[in-house]
């Protein structure tokens, strides 16, 4: 079996196989009697470990914390889970064959690269060549009208209109642990590209307060002066002379848009509850010129100056490192801001093909043709057989692995499950100012 690793920083790592587990690639374990199960959970208790020392230490030490997250924090909310890239695409397949088959009447050549495109099964690649196609040949309509784009582009929209289970206390519990602390620091920072509202539902379950730029009147008016408010304490900054902040306030920055944001023909940003068609960035190369428009360019802006400050901890957390423009400043941050650190919370499995004829033992140290889950194959031969690992590999985490598979000296990562990542996240009691029945869930 091949080597399993779980953490990794500049100087350590954890790791297992069936045989043992490993800190720093040196055996821990002198018993050969510890099932697979029990080696898993020795690698990942010293895992979680490592990891709270890490927050523990740069929440501490750094003035600026900061979040990003996207879609996998969002999988993990019970009946109302986001849902994968495999269960989208089959959401709208419909369209995407009905767009085909147009296409296919009228140009034979881009009926081909479309047809490579589907077999990919990438909803962004698919969508910027429609938005190219259109733009030389014009809006694809069914026999209704219907703009099947469009359609697409409802169907991702609806997908993320998502609501917290009355049974998920984790969303919560990571806005509640992440913003318990000293508040002279600067305020907690939440990015995400997540188009749904679970942090915004979490955060009333916990009758906190976000900056998002939105006014505090209604309607809810976007502009980006909104994020240098905050919330204080009168009487209490006249007594002593100095601010007092209120607890449990954040910012919370959408990079690309909201379900609950709609744009008006004048360019305003309103925030409403039921928005028909919301502002929102779809997945499509556009989106790169699209983050360049307000809002947006407001909420990067932030990003960059953030991660350019001196002193600031950044974890990332459901982020599969697909956005360019996003993956830039980050990149930039990790290799050249030296006051810096970066967390990565990753999770995702890898597909091994293994030779069905070979013995059981061969079985387990023969891997070959690991391949990421988006790029999964099948062997009608049945001469291999498919299993799936888990593990920290260069696919889940692009560009902050060297060639020996080791971070940077500023970049650490885990791999975990969302909700996991937040069990073992450490409070700061210290600065607790809500009481645990704040997570009553919401009915």
């Amino acid at each position: 079996m091949e080597r399993i690793y779980l953490y990794k920083s500049y100087d350590v790592s954890v790791s297992y196989d069936n045989h043992n587990w490993y800190l720093n690639d040196e055996a821990q374990e002198e018993s050969d009697t510890l099932s697979l199960e029990e080696l898993t959970l020795h690698a990942q208790d010293k895992a979680y470990s490592l990891m709270k020392e890490i927050i523990v230490t740069y929440c501490s030490t750094f003035r600026n914390l900061a979040v990003l997250t996207a879609a996998g924090t969002s999988m993990e909310n019970g009946k109302n889970g986001g849902k994968t890239r495999t269960e989208l695409w089959n959401s709208y397949e419909n369209d995407i064959y009905a767009i085909r088959d147009i296409i296919a009447k009228n140009n034979v050549h881009a009926s081909e690269r479309c047809n490579e495109i589907i077999q990919m099964q990438n909803i962004e690649d698919f969508l910027s060549f429609v938005i190219l196609y259109e733009k030389i040949n014009g809006v694809i309509t069914d026999e209704n009208g219907i703009r099947l784009r469009e359609s697409i582009e409802n169907k991702i929209a609806d997908a993320c209109r998502l609501v917290l289970d009355k049974d998920n206390s984790h969303h919560a519990s990571f806005l509640q642990k992440i913003t318990s602390r000293k508040m002279g620091l600067p305020r907690v920072q939440l990015y995400t590209t997540n188009y749904d509202t679970l942090f915004e539902q979490a955060a009333q379950r916990l009758n906190y307060t976000i900056i998002d730029g939105f006014s505090f009147s209604y309607p809810r008016i976007f502009n980006g002066s909104n994020f240098d408010k905050d919330l204080v304490y009168r009487k209490h900054t006249r007594v002593k002379q100095e601010d007092s902040f209120v607890p449990g306030v954040f910012q919370l920055f959408k990079l690309h848009g909201s379900v609950d944001w709609e744009k008006k023909p004048n360019g305003c940003i309103l925030q409403r509850e039921k928005v028909e068609r919301p502002c929102i960035i779809y997945p499509a190369s556009e989106k790169y010129e699209s983050s360049y428009e307000q809002p947006y360019f407001e909420m990067m802006s932030n990003l960059q100056h953030t991660l350019r400050e001196e002193g600031t901890f950044l974890i990332i957390a459901g982020f599969g490192f697909q956005d360019k423009h996003i993956q830039n400043i980050i990149r930039e941050a990790a290799f050249q801001n030296h006051n810096f650190h970066l967390l990565i919370v990753c999770y995702g499995k890898h597909q091994i093909n293994i030779n069905l004829h070979k013995s059981e033992e061969d079985k387990q140290t023969d891997v070959i043709n690991i391949v990421s889950q988006s790029g999964t194959t099948t062997d009608d031969s049945k001469e291999e057989e498919e299993i799936w690992i888990d593990g920290i590999t260069p696919s889940l985490v692009p560009e902050y692995l060297d060639d020996k598979g080791i971070p940077a000296p500023n970049v650490t990562v885990i791999y975990s499950k969302f909700k996991e990542f937040v069990d073992n996240f450490p409070m700061n009691d210290s600065y607790l100012m809500q009481s645990e029945s704040s997570l009553t869930p919401i009915r």
